[in-house]
């Protein structure tokens, strides 16, 4: 693709997608902060701003006010909806990020193409902050913590975040977890909504199979219906392979879907990892020194608009590099970032 037309691609999808489904007053606030801060590396909360402001003391302004808008922030959801990449059979992976004492819970959809999209963020503050610092920010920190979990469990931010996706949606995409998401609030929470889960188990669970008692690494087939939390799932354990010298024991409720369909599902979880780690490195998001999780869920979401934009712009030309070698393909969120500087540079 010619660098001038991820510009003029990304220009027309954030008026003719985006623009259109962000109310009127807050339409500049939203203007400021995609440029600000979606499209760009992150240097700071304010250098970024005045990049975009001249005027180092309304830059501080714009920036602050922003950061702190709770109702933009629950609605850049509805402005992500619109470009429609999240449907009824989309599978999301979902992971915590700690950044610097805050932590994000993401929700991306599979791209089958090394990356996820992330299509929904919450934050709130880390669950383990270092307790031996005298620094006075992680001072403030421990301490919002521990009254924040007064309030609201850690396990209970979750459910309440995955709920409010699905609402948002209007139905529940097939949802893709790690280790640390299989406990039975969680579980049956999203059991009794309908949803469909793939969550990687550890070897040493205890279920009940044919009536006993056992633990997962016990059990003979690679493929077998179980009861846990009184319920009825199904447990899928991957093949031992050179890159996976362990198996992985996938806890499900799809019992439909082929043995090989199902690790194929929580094979490509992984493209979140490395969409944290492209956020983290070609965004520079490992800069952020935030100390409210609203100013980190506004910053992650402009972020994630701007990657959904890059996706959209370049996904015509993704399948030139999937037949390179892997140890020589590039991350496509490294392809289109560096395609837009090079726009960048033609206008100078």
């Amino acid at each position: 693709m010619p660098p001038s037309n991820i510009v003029r691609d990304i220009r027309a999808l954030i008026q003719n997608k985006l623009m259109p489904s962000v109310p009127l007053r807050w339409l500049h606030q939203f203007s400021f902060g995609l440029q600000a801060y979606g499209l760009k590396p992150f240097q700071s909360a304010n250098g970024n701003a005045r990049t975009v402001t001249g005027n180092p003391n309304t830059a501080s302004t714009k920036c602050d006010r922003l950061l702190k808008n709770l109702k933009l922030a629950e609605h850049l959801g509805a402005v992500f909806d619109t470009i429609g990449l999240v449907r009824p059979g989309s599978f999301v992976n979902v992971d915590h990020s700690d950044m610097n004492g805050l932590t994000a819970l993401v929700g991306a959809v599979q791209t089958r193409n090394g990356r996820a999209i992330p299509a929904f963020v919450e934050t709130t503050y880390a669950h383990h902050i270092p307790s031996d610092s005298d620094k006075p920010r992680w001072q403030k920190l421990r301490a919002a913590m521990a009254l924040a979990r007064k309030t609201q469990s850690f396990t209970g931010h979750t459910i309440d975040t995955l709920q409010s996706f699905a609402d948002r949606l209007g139905f529940w995409p097939k949802l893709v977890f790690d280790r640390g998401f299989g406990n039975e609030s969680i579980v049956t929470h999203l059991a009794a909504e309908g949803a469909t889960f793939y969550i990687r188990v550890k070897a040493g669970r205890y279920v009940e199979c044919d009536g006993q008692r056992i633990e997962l690494k016990e059990l003979g087939q690679r493929d077998n219906a179980i009861q846990l939390f009184g319920l009825a799932l199904r447990v899928i354990r991957t093949p031992k392979s050179r890159r996976h010298p362990e198996p992985w024991y996938i806890l499900t409720n799809d019992l439909a879907g082929s043995r090989t369909k199902v690790a194929r599902i929580y094979y490509h979880r992984f493209e979140i990892e490395e969409t944290f780690k492209d956020m983290k490195h070609i965004f520079e998001l490992k800069r952020t020194k935030l100390n409210q999780p609203n100013s980190l869920k506004i910053l992650l979401w402009f972020v994630s608009l701007g990657i959904a934009l890059l996706y959209l712009a370049t996904k015509p030309t993704m399948h030139q590099e999937r037949y390179r070698h892997p140890k020589k393909r590039r991350s496509w969120i490294r392809i289109a970032q560096e395609q837009l500087q090079q726009a960048y540079g033609l206008l100078l």
